[in-house]
């Protein structure tokens, strides 16, 4: 009888292992720069409530998720600001605890950071920030009033697109020998999971004419079309404290991405905004949500070089908001 059990155990062993072992390789498999998501946030269910009395406790708790492919550090983290009507609530309290603390003593203001999407954890991290609100008192001739909390989530995020580019410095097409690939435009629909996507790369291939010589070499150049996919602003990535605490923000300080592109692992020089002696990176300003960078291998590539294929990393850096918004309503005690 137990000549018989233990081959079934093997069996079973094996299956099991086969079976771990195929989910682990479909993890690895899974692409988690797609989208155009960044931290995304909801209240939670009947937070806060629909009616209350004056002097209640009111909860309100925001779950924020991470849903793009970047980790929020450590050094710089999210920060969630509830807005709410002074005239109509007596007091605030953050429930602080774990990742969860105050910003500066400011107790409707959370900073936390949150991991982002990977394939060991596909969904990227959460939590659930939970503030007490005390009703205050309604105007002694109304019945009720409908109150606002508004919550102001701002945070720093980086998109980062690796792709591979072919670059052919025959611009005539006039070798006979077949190549390993063609110029040609890419296409980027799904995004890169972040709210800043590059939607379009154009690959154009130049003479590199210079003084000393006629064009023995080729510029790659590149044209990269960047937009704001998201639902929320773009904000200079040092300004996310300041944007989400302060009632005002300078217009200087909306729309502000750092670029930084290599092509084989060497910068590319693009076309970028500075500031006059300032070591601050170069960057763009979207206008209407959009922007196009021009960057360009400087140094050429000897223009008898075969068509290769090279690794192009696009890296951008930048700040972003978002609000969501719920009422509630407070009425007088029954008397």
């Amino acid at each position: 009888m137990n000549k018989k059990i233990i081959p079934i155990s093997l069996i079973l062993i094996m299956f099991a292992t086969s079976c771990t072992a195929g989910t682990s390789k479909k993890s690895t498999d899974i692409d988690v720069r797609v989208g155009f998501s960044g931290l995304i946030m909801e209240f939670l269910k009947n937070t806060p409530p629909q009616k209350v009395f004056e002097g209640d406790i009111v909860p309100v708790l925001i779950k924020v998720r991470n849903n793009g492919a970047y980790s929020i550090p450590e050094n710089n983290k999210a920060i969630l600001s509830l807005g709410f009507e002074k005239d109509y609530t007596k007091s605030v309290k953050l429930m602080q605890g774990g990742r969860v603390q105050a910003l500066d003593n400011l107790y409707n203001t959370a900073a936390f950071n949150l991991e982002g999407k990977s394939p060991i954890n596909p969904n990227g991290e959460e939590e659930v920030i939970s503030y007490n609100l005390e009703a205050g008192k309604i105007d002694p001739q109304s019945e009720a009033h409908t109150s606002t909390v508004v919550a102001t989530l701002c945070y720093p995020y980086e998109t980062v697109l690796s792709s591979t580019v072919c670059i052919d410095t025959d611009i005539n097409d006039l070798r006979p020998a077949k190549k390993v690939c063609s110029n040609k435009d890419l296409i980027f629909s799904n995004g890169q999971g972040a709210p800043v996507a590059v939607t379009k790369l154009e690959i154009n291939m130049l003479p590199a004419i210079s003084e000393k010589n006629a064009a023995d070499k080729i510029k790659p150049q590149f044209l990269i079309y960047v937009e704001n996919k998201g639902q929320g602003t773009v904000i200079k990535n040092e300004a996310v404290k300041d944007f989400c605490t302060k009632s005002d923000t300078s217009h200087e300080n909306l729309n502000i991405v750092y670029v930084d592109v290599e092509l084989s692992g060497k910068k590319l020089k693009c076309q970028l905004e500075t500031k006059k002696d300032s070591s601050e990176l170069g960057h763009i300003k979207l206008k209407d949500k959009k922007d196009i960078i021009r960057c360009a291998f400087e140094e050429g590539i000897d223009k008898n070089q075969d068509a290769y294929l090279s690794p192009l990393k696009i890296t951008l850096r930048y700040g972003y908001a978002q609000s969501i918004s719920a009422n509630y309503f407070i009425q007088k005690p029954v008397s």
